[in-house]
């Protein structure tokens, strides 16, 4: 019984050596990175990678500034993975800014009591057409302002990430379940 315990047990600890063990991104010459790294002084800098070996990184800091990095001392590794725009946070940010300030000018201006270009609006009704107004002028504008602002998608790379190997062993007629783990 106790046996075909361990077993199962081996058999539901495999996926968490499978899981820690997935494709890690790794990094390639030519990638953007941010690293930080306190041995050179490097807090959260941005930088190409123009070479790596097996302990090592050969890193462009600025047009002119090459440096080596050793990956013992990296502490924090990011890769670009592709830039991105805020055309739609910026497109709802300008239209929510644009329906209310238009309703509440438009509310507060209160009801008309002569006629302006031949209608009698109350301030509901203006409340109405203002915060239409301006809420399509936000939305414009805020879309183009989220367009033109541009940022960096960002992916971590695990430095030295934890394995874990379950095993099943069978000593002397006695069934033992070792858990390997590995970093």
């Amino acid at each position: 019984m106790r046996s075909a315990l361990l077993a199962i047990s081996a058999f539901m600890l495999v996926p968490l050596g499978a899981v820690s063990s997935q494709a890690v991104l790794q990094v390639e010459s030519g990638d953007r990175i941010r690293i930080t790294a306190r041995q050179n002084m490097l807090d959260n800098q941005t930088a190409r990678v123009l070479s790596v070996s097996g302990d090592s990184l050969l890193l462009r800091i600025a047009p002119a500034e090459t440096l080596a990095v050793a990956l013992a001392g990296v502490t924090r590794l990011e890769v670009s993975t592709g830039r991105r725009t805020h055309t739609r946070r910026g497109l709802g940010m300008g239209a929510l800014i644009g329906v209310t300030s238009g309703a509440l000018l438009g509310y507060a201006s209160g009801d008309d009591k002569r006629g302006w270009c031949c209608f009698f609006l109350t301030a509901e009704e203006k409340a109405l057409v203002y915060g239409t107004g301006l809420g399509v002028t936000g939305l414009v504008i805020g879309a183009i302002v989220g367009a033109t602002r541009v940022s960096d998608r960002w992916t971590s790379v695990p430095l030295g990430a934890a394995m874990a190997t379950p095993r099943l062993q069978v000593r002397r007629g006695r069934t033992h379940l070792a858990v390997a783990v590995t970093f």
